[in-house]
């Protein structure tokens, strides 16, 4: 009997494990969450509530507790009615201490209002809203006597400011004079404007000045040449390197787009800082500086003159240079070319390096031949300064729609190959084999530094202007035609943007192997 019954248990026992071999887990049901505390679950401004300001709803998006609006059209307007929905419906909404009705309360919105949400349990949550005009970048409002059509003759008129609540704006009615300016980009439908101030006046942040820029930017589809350029070149510490902001144009109540305001390059203690000379600064150290230089084919100043290796210097300030002047600067340039094209030219005490800043040229090369900018192979916008007592400098850097492959006449479409050191005195300066190492020394630097801030600044470009763009390219409905002179014609904007990103990758390898 105890046999049979072992021989049954152990038969009952395999039985057993073979059968739970064959059993399926059931699968494991995770916990209801509920989702509680303080929370909006609806914001919108409804046309019903803001009469004449929007003809129709505006849905506010969220990026956690940040919650943005865009009201369309320019018409300047901050006032807004907010109507909201909470998870909680005991919760109470305040901004400060001002109790908010839904539909019901107004506020200002010329800077980001923070709405406190406090529940039933007396948990509360901050929201900042805000509430932008348009695409949210500050929009300028110029008025003018009559149309701009010279960029000889200044036509009067005023600048509004609608800073969107991005920057501190103390003038925001700017009495001016407004003229185009540009060479071959003055002849393009999208106009670049040169602003001219009746009083200094601080603009969007920027040092007081009376003189400044509006690029149009029309043959450069991405809108940011300029602006990525001047980055790398601040990254490098470039001699008076100009700043740039995104700004939307409104002229005589017409939109025509998107631009970025720069300072004009100029003499100003804000700008190129270099002694600003009197006809008087005729002997002595005075003679000596400031001058600023532009290298520019086009002759296009009163005061110019070549070098003996026929390179055209035009002089851009003092704006009146006496006989006195004039001679000094066109002699100490050639006494600096000379120099560059001497046997001893390497001699660190009697050389080149006797008459030129040699590392603001090796940073003006570096980000010109980084972005292997048409013009800069001694064509023009080649800008240099000699201080008083001072050495020859390069800088700013300047103009670079045209860079980055954006041509298809030249070389500079590719993104192998030299650009700027090939000119003259470049292609002499780096037989020094001093000089060829400060640049690698500085490429490695900027290779570390400015070139991944570069790729980053692209990228948070590229999302900043997506709603500028959309405007900016329904006003100029070019994305899918040949503008001279893209090499490409690629029909959306990240596509644009892309085709930049991907040549200045290309570029910065290739450099990266031949220096």
């Amino acid at each position: 009997m105890k046999k049979t019954l072992t021989c049954l248990c152990l038969i009952l026992l395999l039985f057993a494990c073979k059968k739970d071999k064959n059993v399926v887990t059931p699968p494991v049901v995770p916990p209801v969450v509920v989702v509680t505390g303080p929370e909006f679950t609806e914001v919108k401004l409804e046309a019903k509530n803001n009469t004449g300001k929007i003809t129709a709803d505006v849905a506010l998006t969220a990026d956690g507790t940040n919650l943005k609006g865009y009201t369309p059209g320019t018409t300047e307007s901050h006032s807004f009615v907010l109507t909201f929905k909470v998870r909680d419906a005991a919760s109470t909404v305040k901004i400060g201490d001002v109790t908010q009705v839904s539909g019901v309360t107004v506020n200002d919105f010329t800077k980001p209002a923070t709405y406190t949400i406090t529940d039933s349990k007396g948990v509360s949550k901050n929201y900042t809203v805000s509430i932008y005009n348009f695409t949210g970048l500050p929009i300028f409002n110029i008025t003018t006597s009559g149309p701009v059509v010279s960029k000889d003759d200044y036509v009067t008129g005023s600048l509004k400011v609608n800073t969107n609540g991005l920057f501190e704006q103390t003038t925001n009615d700017i009495a001016l004079q407004i003229k185009g300016r540009g060479n071959s980009t003055w002849d393009m439908p999208k106009k670049p404007y040169r602003l001219k101030f009746n009083s200094k006046a601080k603009l969007l942040g920027l040092a007081s000045a009376k003189n400044w820029v509006l690029l149009a930017n029309y043959s450069d589809k991405t809108l940011m040449r300029n602006y990525i350029a001047d980055g790398v070149a601040q990254s490098l510490n470039g001699d008076f390197t100009p700043h740039g902001i995104f700004v939307e144009v409104v002229m005589n109540g017409q939109y025509v787009g998107t631009y970025l305001l720069t300072e004009q390059v100029e003499v100003n203690a804000d700008r190129v800082n270099i002694t600003e000379m009197k006809a008087s600064d005729n002997s002595g150290a005075a003679l000596t500086g400031g001058y600023l230089l532009e290298l520019d084919q086009r002759l296009d100043e009163t005061n110019w003159f070549r070098t003996a290796a026929n390179i055209p210097f035009t002089i851009k300030s003092p704006d009146n240079a006496s006989p006195a002047q004039i001679d000094y600067i066109k002699t100490y340039i050639q006494d600096t070319e000379n120099a560059i094209f001497g046997a001893n030219f390497a001699d660190p005490v009697n050389g080149y390096a006797k008459y030129i800043n040699t590392d603001s040229f090796i940073n003006w090369f570096l980000v010109n031949e980084l972005f292997k900018n048409q013009d800069a192979a001694n064509f023009s916008s080649m800008y240099y300064y000699k201080d008083r007592n001072g050495k020859l400098g390069m800088g700013p850097a300047w103009d670079f729609d045209l860079g980055a492959g954006n041509v298809d006449y030249s070389d500079a479409t590719n993104p192998t190959g030299w650009w700027v050191r090939t000119g003259p005195w470049f292609n002499r300066l780096f037989q020094d084999p001093a000089f060829a190492a400060k640049v690698k020394a500085r490429w490695e630097y900027l290779k570390a530094n400015g070139i991944p801030a570069m790729y980053k600044s692209i990228d948070d470009t590229q999302v900043y202007l997506t709603l500028p763009a959309k405007e900016n390219f329904t006003k100029w409905n070019i994305l899918g035609q040949y503008v001279w002179p893209n090499p490409v014609v690629l029909g959306t904007y990240p596509r644009e943007v892309a085709q930049l990103k991907q040549w200045l990758t290309l570029r910065v390898a290739w450099l990266d192997t031949n220096l």
